[in-house]
């Protein structure tokens, strides 16, 4: 099977990667390009919560052994969501969003996101050519797109796809006044191990009582957020098991921990500073922000913080998008739908994208129909869902953490 399309995506994130993995299954010619230099350039952050729609994109576009492989590598603790306050009494205790669902696919999970890269990877060596920085494409006479990268590469195309982020290139050429506004949260993110027995005995069992916890301060106030990650199969192990075998690098069990406030908290610096700091500094920074009177539970767990682990985050959100005419260009994930993880909702929306727009072109393509067809239906869709979320994402932010 082969369709006429040939489709460049710019971006090897989980979105671009899980596009490409479903244009290739409808025998669509895909190339990845990617501006790290190699997979590992730079920190790919560590855990990611895959619900419902997240799971079903996932599944209709990887091939079903990688599919299952991602799900032996994920972890199964309760599906519910849990806010507390900063003494650790229950303010909010409910099933995480795709807990309830009516169809028969598996229910939320965390996942290890370079695992999750590398299984992606392992599909499409071939497809992914890094060191590639998008400045510029240029819309050829005869409806195809060129891109062109900083290295002098170009490529030719018949539909050119941004998976690139929020800072995204392609979204700046395509829509220059498309807004990507800050915030007001800055994070800083790391994790705590739990190898070895007396770690893990150190973190107090109401963290493992639920997908994700947050404890809370109040809006305006700091936050800490806590996601397990306890491996039905360790990676490497699930990967050697594999036919063919998918080499995984070694990960043990550990929860995600970040602490946030309001860019501006007067113990919150600014990002520029947080940005300057060496992991011990930021892991400063962070205690700094907390108060004495949160509870001794928290003020443990950020002690078994691994400190090289600790980065700086800050958190954008999308401005709604007036309708654009459709063409030979469109945009998946954050790059065009950024918004704030208090829903665990932006990775689960970038791989719907794929899922979605991976339909669109295979009908369109069987039905002899024009590609900017597809690419319309795949608009009309998307950002009718997307930016929906992106504005509850904004509502419980403001709510929980005082995001603007």
């Amino acid at each position: 099977m082969h369709h006429p399309y040939r489709v460049i995506i710019v971006g090897a994130g989980l979105g671009g990667l899980t596009l490409a993995h479903g244009l290739r299954s409808q025998g669509i010619d895909v190339a990845v390009y990617e501006r790290d230099v190699h997979p590992g350039a730079r920190p790919q952050g560590y855990r990611v919560q895959l619900d419902e729609p997240g799971l079903a994109g996932l599944d209709h576009c990887l091939p079903a052994p990688l599919f299952q492989l991602c799900l032996a590598t994920a972890g199964a603790p309760p599906a519910r969501v849990s806010v507390r306050s900063r003494h650790l009494e229950v303010l909010a205790d409910k099933a995480a969003a795709g807990s309830s669902r009516t169809g028969d696919g598996p229910g939320p999970h965390p996942f290890n996101r370079p695992t999750l890269r590398q299984i992606m990877l392992s599909g499409l060596r071939d497809q992914v050519h890094y060191g590639a920085r998008l400045v510029a494409y240029q819309h050829e006479a005869d409806g195809t797109v060129t891109a062109r990268f900083a290295d002098g590469r170009t490529a030719g195309a018949d539909l050119l796809v941004g998976a690139d982020g929020v800072n995204s290139a392609v979204r700046r050429i395509l829509l220059p006044d498309a807004g990507v506004e800050d915030a007001g949260l800055r994070l800083v993110y790391g994790k705590i191990p739990l190898e070895g027995g007396s770690t893990r005995a150190g973190v107090p069992s109401w963290v493992f009582d639920s997908i994700f916890t947050v404890v809370t301060g109040g809006p305006g106030h700091p936050h800490l957020g806590l996601g397990p990650v306890e491996f039905s199969h360790r990676p490497d192990q699930a990967g050697l098991a594999h036919t063919p075998p998918v080499a995984l690098s070694p990960v043990g069990d550990y929860v995600a921990c970040m602490v946030g406030a309001p860019a501006d908290h007067p113990a919150m610096p600014s990002f520029d500073e947080l940005r300057g700091l060496a992991p011990a500094g930021l892991r400063d920074a962070a205690l700094g922000i907390l108060g004495d009177d949160w509870h001794e539970d928290i003020h443990r767990l950020l002690s078994l913080w691994d400190t090289d682990s600790l980065f700086p985050l800050r958190i954008s959100t999308a401005a709604p998008v007036p309708a654009w005419k459709p063409g030979p260009v469109t945009l998946i994930g954050d790059a065009i739908h950024a918004m704030s993880p208090v829903l665990a909702m932006g990775a689960n929306t970038a791989l719907r994208d794929a899922g979605e727009l991976t339909r669109a072109l295979s009908e369109a393509a069987r039905a002899g129909e024009p590609l900017v067809d597809a690419v319309r239906a795949y608009e009309n869709r998307m950002t009718d869902y997307a930016f929906s979320i992106v504005a509850d994402s904004r509502q419980t932010g403001q709510q929980r953490v005082g995001q603007r």
